[in-house]
This record gives structure tokens, sequence and C-alpha cells, in this order.
């Protein structure tokens, strides 16, 4: 960015080949950051057909005999879950009959086909996760009536002990079609190639401008982002943390060798840049061999999930700090066991400089935050999920303790750098913005925690400068300045005094990164 200020003050820069956009009233903000966004998921929504706007099993009847009528018999139909995104709380008591399809009203609707209606991704809510096969289906991934489901999972079964067609799993993240159903179709290179392209497109209609995966990325999917950079398509600026694919056993050698390039701030470019790691506090140690078993292949993830007890996460941190290597991790439920490993580690290794990040940080106490601070790390918060979607259940959780959760206001008046994010639940950084501000569950309407409110100036700030800050860039980008980066945002609606509801679901006019325009409202 080269200038700023009134009209008279930029007109200098004006010559024959400047393109001159008149905006008409409306706000320009620096470009967003999201600080958790799983980018790449957000396009594969629309490769298999939605469920959305289903109303009763008719419904879903028609949607499969159409899909039906369009392919060869033998070929698979396989769709989104029924229900309402991004959430899905209205299954199955959106439709009229307040329960699941049978595996013979999907026979009915396309009885020479496999029909596979898949379950939402585990974090799009919360488990149970529904999915219902056909008959066909069924036969074809080997499910009869005396197999024996995995870990976290039930078959659904009749009177006469055969399957229904229903599947109820109980884990966190699902491993359905890892194992029982193996035979559902998937995501393939080339499903991801489109769908990040899509995804891209997506966010930048937003205001977003970057992204930062401290989830970690998993080698299928990194493979997608370094093929669309290499074809000049990755218009986004995105920063990656690794995803460990290593056993515990593994970890000694494996960590030095990826800290060897991906150490320090990592490699890359101002379009993509990988660092740093991903490491798992606890987790469900059955879960994780499933899906680790199942690499290269991850289904919406597009992580490689993984477990560790306090021991080796304590000896894979501490490889990580002794090797440069930055250490992203989840803290939804082990924030003070983490805290005290990393208190540790910051005695004998510089990670201050490293910028540890915290992601998932639902909720902190005084005394948690203050650590956080001497430490010197880094947060990301989910708004949408622990303020928006579930903050009473969250706020049950604490104890009533509402002022812990989501502490934005403490995290800025403690100067701890922190970025916010959408978590790809919706791919709406306004939503996330209207959490922060109103601090309002969207079931009851209910308040939470109003001392921790943002005001809209700091929500922005930290969905622009603070999420800059997440990714080592607050000095290049964040702010309109001269001699920052030319990545921002034109906006119908000004944050700063708009109704939260109008900026909810807002598009941006244009977006644009590194002076480029990424995106422009036809």
């Amino acid at each position: 960015m080269v200038a700023t200020g009134s009209r008279a003050e930029v007109r200098r820069w004006r010559d024959r080949r400047t393109r001159v956009v008149n905006l008409r009233g409306a706000t320009v903000i620096p470009g967003l950051v999201d600080a958790h966004a799983h980018l790449d998921r957000e396009g594969l929504k629309s490769i298999y057909p939605s469920l959305a706007r289903c109303r009763s099993i008719a419904d879903v009847q028609a949607v499969i005999r159409r899909l039906a009528a369009e392919r060869k018999p033998g070929e698979w139909i396989v769709t989104m879950p029924i229900g309402s995104p991004p959430f899905y709380q209205d299954a199955p008591g959106g439709l009229a009959e307040k329960r699941w399809p049978t595996r013979e009203e999907l026979d009915q609707a396309a009885p020479e086909h496999p029909v596979y209606i898949r379950g939402i991704w585990g974090y799009w809510n919360r488990p149970p996760v529904h999915s219902i096969a056909n008959s066909r289906a069924l036969a074809l991934a080997g499910v009869r009536r005396d197999t024996m489901p995995p870990k976290g999972v039930d078959i659904v079964r009749d009177a006469a002990g055969e399957p229904t067609g229903l599947f109820v799993e109980h884990n966190l993240i699902q491993v359905l079609e890892f194992t029982l159903l193996r035979a559902v179709p998937r995501f393939t290179h080339a499903d991801r190639l489109r769908a990040l392209r899509d995804s891209q497109r997506r966010y930048a209609m937003r205001g977003v401008t970057a992204v930062y995966e401290g989830h970690g990325i998993a080698p299928e999917v990194l493979s997608v982002y370094r093929e669309t950079h290499a074809a000049g398509a990755l218009k986004l600026r995105c920063s990656l943390a690794l995803s460990p694919t290593w056993t515990r056993a593994e970890a000694a050698r494996a960590i030095p060798d990826v800290a060897a390039w991906a150490g320090g701030q990592g490699l890359g470019d101002g379009r993509l840049r990988v660092g740093g790691i991903c490491l798992h506090y606890g987790g469900d140690a059955e879960v994780a061999r499933i899906l680790h078993a199942s690499q290269p292949y991850t289904g919406w993830a597009g992580f490689v999930e993984s477990a560790n007890d306090g021991g080796a996460y304590r000896a894979q941190a501490e490889l990580a700090a002794r090797h440069g290597l930055r250490v992203n991790t989840l803290v939804t439920r082990c924030l003070p066991e983490v805290l005290d490993v990393w208190e540790d580690l910051a005695t004998r290794y510089p990670i201050r400089e490293r910028r540890w990040v915290l992601v998932h940080l639902n909720a902190a106490t005084p005394e948690q935050l203050a650590r956080i601070r001497r430490l010197g790390a880094v947060a990301t918060t989910n708004p949408i999920s622990y303020l928006y979607r579930s903050a009473g259940d969250e706020v049950a959780r604490l104890g009533g303790a509402a002022e812990q959760l989501l502490p934005h206001r403490s995290l800025a008046r403690q100067r701890i750098a922190f970025g916010i994010a959408t978590d790809n639940k919706p791919a709406d950084p306004w939503v996330a913005f209207a959490a922060v501000v109103a601090r309002r569950d969207m079931r009851t309407g209910v308040v939470v925690g109003p001392g921790e409110r943002l005001t809209r100036a700091q929500a922005l700030a930290a969905l622009t400068h603070g999420g800059a800050a997440v990714t080592f860039a607050e000095r290049e980008r964040g702010r309109l300045a001269p001699g920052w980066a030319a990545d921002l945002a034109v906006l119908e609606h000004d944050p700063l005094t708009a109704p939260l509801e109008a900026l909810v679901g807002q598009t941006a006019r244009l977006t644009m990164v590194g002076g480029e325009v990424v995106w422009q409202h036809a």
C-alpha cells in the first residue's frame, strides 16, 4: 500500500495506468484473518448433494430418486447429512416423521443403487452422529447381522436382528467410513483441488484475505495446497501447521527431520507458508489408531488424528522445543496440563520467540491468563462453537463461571495476542464477530459473561491485526497504512456501526490480497 488519505492526498498517485474504483460510500477494512479456518473443507461441502431442504422422508426419497435417474445402475449415491447446516441440530426432528429413514425406504427410491446418507462431521455439532445406508450399500460394505462394529459405533438392528441401515456413532471424530463403510466413495485428489479453489472464493467473498491452520494439515491436503500454489491459483495467504504422521515410537526420528524445514517461522512465501506442528494432548487412543492406520486418507478432517498421554506429549513437545519447532495444541479440555509442560520447557528453550499457539482456547481463569502472558504464547478462539452454538452448555461445564468462557476482554487486557476463527462452521467470520460482541447463546438468547464482551473495534482488531500476529505478520498486515500490505475488504455495512444482524452473512463488494483483486461482487 503506497498511500491513504483524502482525495487530494492520493490524487497525485493517479496516472493513465491507474484503475479507479468508486466505492460509493462503502467501508474499507483491513483483510480478515481466519485464525482456524479449515479452508480446504468448505468447497468439499458442495461435492455431494445436500438434503438441507428436505422436510420429510418423502422429500429425501425424491432427492435420492432424482440422483438415481442421473446415474447408471450400480453407481453409488452419496449425500450430505439430513438437517440444516452448519450445525444440523434439527435432525431428525426437522422431518415430518421425526425419525431417520430406513434402508427399505432408501431401497424404494433407488433399488438399483447403493445409497449412503453421510452423518455430520462430528465437530459440526456433537455426537451422536447418524448415518444411513440402503441394502445395496450394506451388502457392498459386508455389513450383516453378525457384523461387529468398531469402538463407539452402534449398528441399529430390527426385532429380527437385521441391520436397519442406521449407524449411530459416539466418537467425537468419526471412524465409520474408515472401518465398516470403507466401500463408500472417498474424496479424491481432484475433488480436493477443485474444493480448495472454491473454498478460497467463498472465504474471500466474506472479506477474508488470510488463514491460519493450527489444527494441522495432513500430507494429502498439503499436496493440494502446493499444487494450487504452483499453478498460481492460491489467492489467499495460507499459513499451515503440519499434522504429525508419526507414531509415538517414531517421534524421536521424525520431529528433527520436520524441524529441519518447518522450524522457526517455516518455509514458504507470502501466499503459502508451512511451519510448526499440531501436537495433541490426550485423545482417544483407539480412534487415533484407526485413523492413523488410514493414512494418507483423512476424510473430512484434513488432519491425522493422534492421541498422547501426558508423558508422550511432554517428550514430543521437548523435542519440538529443542529443534526450534513451533507447537500448536488444542486446549479445549487440557489447558492446565499443557501450561505445566510449556512452563517447564520455557526454562530451557526460547519458546516465546516461536509464539506457541493455544488452539481452541475456550476457557481460562485469570491465573491461567497470567501464565499465558508470561509464556509469550498466542491463542486462537472459536466463538461460533463455544459462544454462539452452545454457550449455555459450556458455562454449565465450567460450574457457572461465565466470565471464564472465551475471556476475550481479559486476553486484550493482558495484551495476549489472539486471533478469532470460524472453524469452518460456518465459513463466515461475521458470525464470529457478532458472537464476541454480543456473547449471546443462539438457542436461549441469554447473554453469557457480558464483562468479556469485546467492543466492535476490539473484535475487528482481533480478526485483522490479531490474526496477523498469530502468523508473525503483525508488522506487515492488519492495518490500512502506507508500507503495509494491500490486503483489504470493501464492505456494504460498517462493522463498527451497523446492526449485528446486518453484518452476519454479508458479502464484500471487493476483496484484495497484495493489491490483487481476489473477489469482486458482480
